[in-house]
């Protein structure tokens, strides 16, 4: 997990980060180019890029998460945990 999270973060550096508005911008006032890349963020509707199902928008406290219900399915509750 570790492995691939520096893997994702380093990508993301790379193209300048993620910007989705004008506050998040880098010292010459650009936006960064990783969005272009995120499987589900801000895509619900469309198809899974992986698996062409339609993604699908959560949203909790005024904040959204992005998913495909079938690659990214919730785990279940197991009784006692």
């Amino acid at each position: 997990l570790l492995a691939n999270a520096r893997e994702v973060m380093t990508a993301a550096l790379a193209v300048g980060g993620t910007s989705f508005d004008s506050l998040y911008v880098n010292v010459n006032g650009e936006s960064g180019y990783f969005s272009r890349d995120l499987d589900a963020y801000g895509r619900e509707d469309e198809p899974c890029r992986r698996c062409g199902t339609a993604i699908r928008r959560a949203a909790w406290m005024n904040r959204s998460s992005y998913f495909c219900p079938r690659c990214q399915r919730v785990p279940r509750v197991r009784e006692g945990d």
